[in-house]
């Protein structure tokens, strides 16, 4: 056994031939019985050991059971560390960590604590076996040196600016593609996908298995946050359900610290802490208390930009109806408009033809009665002279000219009635509520603007078809085009 010095009485360094007969041979029992001895001798009351728990077995019934384990050195390296073997016996389990225990709510002993813990040697016999019965588990001391170093941790991740690198991470408006990190099977894993499948929100959830408790938590969760960080997802839900504040300090620990604080992805953590902030909630991108508040938080935050852009929606929709309706009084008012610019431009149409015939015929009348003057002037010169034939030939081409001049008047004062009789009709055709009547329609785009080329609509634009008795709203389907 270490610690005990060779005694040439039990190991005698002569040959058996050259040993005295008479010198004494202890059985096994007997030594046994003598280790026994020297085991209370130098331990001959209970004492404070500490050591690094490995190797905890419990035997069937967990907490209601003996538990078998090993202590080792702390702070030794490598495997060759210095180790003994302790048993807690069923009654001191119960005492301690029962469903009444006095450590119920603050220890859970597991692979990787250090405990300082009050023990006392015991041999058994059957197996030639040394080992040390706990009689008692100091919560202090663990939890103290727990706290000193989450302490010193996250001085040391602040002063590097770790605590602000995940932060900077953007989250999306609407995160809908999600990792998940946490045990499978947990009431944490059960809680979050029922929360997240139950919103009808539509949510993809990319999980991965990790340990969140023991000594292969800080390699699972890391190993875990690298996979889904190398995944094109929104964020990743790191969680974890409650427990004892040694259950929880796994997520204190540097490594899944680091891990989460160089995420290229937003890692939002729910812990299970309902009082003190982890290391890890300190360095990730937003904390919740639990599970199921991260998955509502992502739940909230889809909701709410459903909302927002259902309330866009709204507001487009009413512009749009402002502005269709403000486009179709103008349409009407510029209808009426032209209705009436096109009577008063035949009326004053109508008056300048009236006024020019009126002009033409009384300029033919001063012509027609100077002319005849003249004639009669002439006439009374002329007559008994040798001009009267001449004087004839003049006043019968003046006559005809008279005819035409007053035939090409009339000629002219029809043309402008016709002129004006036909802007009138076109007046009449040009009329908008006249075109519809006669079946006609147009259409109108999103903007009010009127539709002139076919291949300048876009796949899927609506459109509205303006047609005699109101309106219909369309929608360009470039498929069902010819």
């Amino acid at each position: 056994m270490a610690g005990m010095s060779a005694s040439s009485d039990l190991w005698p360094d002569q040959d058996p031939a050259d040993q005295d007969p008479t010198e004494e041979t202890l059985t096994v029992p007997q030594v046994g019985q003598r280790l026994e001895g020297a085991l209370g001798s130098a331990f001959p009351e209970p004492f404070w050991m500490v050591g690094e728990a490995s190797g905890l077995a419990r035997a069937r019934g967990g907490r209601a059971s003996h538990w078998y384990f090993n202590l080792v050195d702390d702070q030794g390296e490598g495997a060759r560390r210095a180790s003994l073997s302790v048993i807690m016996w069923r009654s001191t389990v119960s005492k301690l960590f029962g469903s009444q225990g006095r450590l119920t709510q603050r220890l859970d002993p597991t692979d990787g604590v250090v405990l300082r813990v009050l023990v006392k040697p015991n041999w058994y016999a059957p197996r030639g076996q040394v080992s040390f019965v706990i009689e008692d588990v100091d919560p202090e001391f663990t939890l103290g040196n727990l706290d000193r170093e989450r302490r010193e941790l996250l001085a040391q991740l602040t002063t590097e600016g770790a605590t602000t690198w995940n932060k900077g991470r953007e989250l999306p408006e609407v995160p809908l593609d999600l990792g998940l990190v946490t045990s499978a099977g947990s009431a944490a894993h059960h809680d979050v996908v029922e929360t997240l499948t139950s919103a009808g929100v539509g949510f993809r959830i990319t999980f991965c298995d990790a340990r969140t408790q023991g000594a292969e938590t800080n390699t699972s969760v890391c190993n875990a946050l690298a996979t889904l960080g190398r995944l094109p997802l929104d964020a990743i839900l790191l969680v974890r359900g409650g427990g004892s504040r040694l259950d929880l300090s796994w997520f204190d620990k540097e490594p899944i610290a680091r891990a989460i604080a160089g995420c290229p992805l937003p890692v939002l953590t729910g812990i299970g802490h309902e009082i003190d902030t982890s290391v890890a909630d300190a360095v990730a991108h937003t904390d919740f208390k639990t599970p199921t508040a991260a998955a509502e938080f992502a739940v909230a935050r889809a909701r709410d930009a459903a909302v927002g852009s259902e309330e866009a929606w709204r507001r487009i929709r009413q512009h749009a109806e402002s502005d269709l309706e403000g486009a179709h009084d103008r349409l009407n008012e510029s209808a009426r408009h032209l209705i009436r610019l096109s009577r008063t431009t035949l009326t004053e149409g109508a008056a300048w033809v009236s006024e020019s015939a009126h002009r033409v015929a009384s300029r033919a009348d001063a012509r027609l009665s100077a002319a005849g003057d003249g004639l009669a002037r002439a006439h009374s010169r002329l007559v008994g002279g040798a001009h009267i034939e001449q004087l004839a030939r003049l006043e019968n081409g003046l006559q005809a000219d008279c005819e035409r001049l007053a035939s090409r008047a009339e000629r002219i004062i029809e043309r402008s009635e016709d002129a004006l009789l036909a802007a009138e009709g076109r007046a009449r055709l040009l009329d908008p509520q006249r075109v519809l009547r006669r079946g006609f329609s147009w259409l109108r785009r999103g903007d009010g603007s009127l539709l002139m080329d076919a291949a300048a609509v876009k796949s899927g634009e609506p459109l509205v078809a303006v047609l005699r008795d109101g309106e219909l709203p369309l929608r360009h389907d470039p498929e069902a085009t010819p």
